[in-house]
């Protein structure tokens, strides 16, 4: 049986299953499955958990004889194999199916892999192990899906939060499930019952170089030229990451080019923005640069960032150092016409 990681829980409620198979793109929602099936075992009467990694602490054929061996201090056991490559062996193929075909066997096991591509999914021992367990595929969630996962662990955590706000951690987290989630577990001692808008997020992460790129993205965006030149100013002197500043910049850019290219090709402004899927929240801003900006400016940027990405690998030297080179693709952004160097990168 395969089972979504939402699934899991209504399933370990009805008691501990032989085996476990978790697998999948997602790190976070594998290891979150782990821990859900651990904190089952433990409430089920299971009072000893061993943990193995192959390629590091475990002997195949020790499992085995583990697997045989009666505990001193518990009845029934959990035993958790993680295979960082994804592949047992031969070796270790074999052990996992012998061990899942013994009538007698008390321990429950966990098999833990990360994301796994089709040709092991196809494989004997994959086949094997998942027919007599109960396989947890943590799949991908995708940018259009990732605001419904967001908005379902607010929910979880007691959290009531607007459209605006949901998108704005969906669009600072890049699909970055881990991060999204640590900030969501900060919020309910923040906001004590008070519910989250896109003010008050922007206000509790103004301390999060990670977050406080974005703003900044943002008001270049709108072509707020001496704001945003104040804003990258102020990242530098709380000792920013410059490759962060780049990396966000680039990535606006690179989103925004294409659409350049179909509203220069004719394709009205607000299908473009609904065909790329811009966040209601964030259109107005993106609006606002498509309409100042055409797709050679765009191009143009992409030859900055990619000459600042040089910079800041130590392959150009920049006069003023990378600071000044993500000034003047800033003020690219915001519309001001900057001397072009002779030296630009082609993009």
């Amino acid at each position: 049986m395969r089972l979504a990681p939402p699934a899991l829980s209504g399933r370990l409620q009805k008691g501990l299953d032989s085996a476990y198979l978790l697998f999948g793109a997602e790190p976070l929602l594998v290891e979150e499955s782990a821990e859900a099936i651990r904190t089952a075992a433990r409430s089920q009467g299971v009072e000893e958990i061993l943990r193995y990694t192959a390629g590091v602490d475990l002997d195949w054929k020790q499992l085995l004889s583990a697997g045989q061996a009666l505990s001193l201090f518990a009845s029934k056991r959990l035993l958790e194999i993680r295979l960082p490559t994804g592949r047992p062996g031969d070796t270790g193929a074999e052990v996992l199916m012998e061990f899942l075909s013994d009538p007698e066997r008390t321990d429950h096991l966990v098999v833990i892999l990360g994301k796994v591509d089709k040709a092991i999914q196809s494989s004997k021992w994959f086949k094997a192990i998942e027919s007599q367990s109960t396989a947890v595929e943590a799949r991908a969630v995708t940018p259009q899906q990732l605001p419904a996962w967001i908005r379902d662990r607010l929910r979880a955590e007691g959290i009531k939060a607007t459209p605006g706000a949901i998108e704005r951690l969906a669009y600072c987290s890049e699909g970055n499930l881990l991060f999204a989630a640590q900030e969501i577990s900060k919020l309910p001692l923040v906001l004590d019952g008070a519910e989250l808008d896109e003010a008050a997020l922007d206000a509790m992460a103004s301390d999060q170089a990670r977050f406080s790129v974005f703003p900044l993205v943002d008001s270049a965006l709108a072509g707020k030229t001496a704001e945003s030149v104040r804003m990258l100013h102020g990242l530098q002197r709380e000792g920013s990451e410059a490759i962060l500043v780049n990396w966000a910049l680039a990535r606006e850019v690179r989103s925004l080019y294409p659409m350049s290219l179909e509203i220069a090709a004719g394709a009205d402004r607000k299908s473009v923005l609904q065909r790329h899927r811009v966040w209601r929240s964030r259109a107005s801003c993106i609006s606002s640069a498509l309409s100042r900006l055409t797709a050679k400016d765009f191009q143009a940027l992409l030859r900055q960032l990619a000459y600042s990405d040089l910079v800041l690998k130590g392959q150009r030297q920049a006069p003023g150092g990378i600071w000044a080179e993500l000034e003047r693709a800033v003020l690219m952004l915001c519309g001001i016409n900057v001397l072009q160097r002779k030296d630009a990168v082609n993009y």
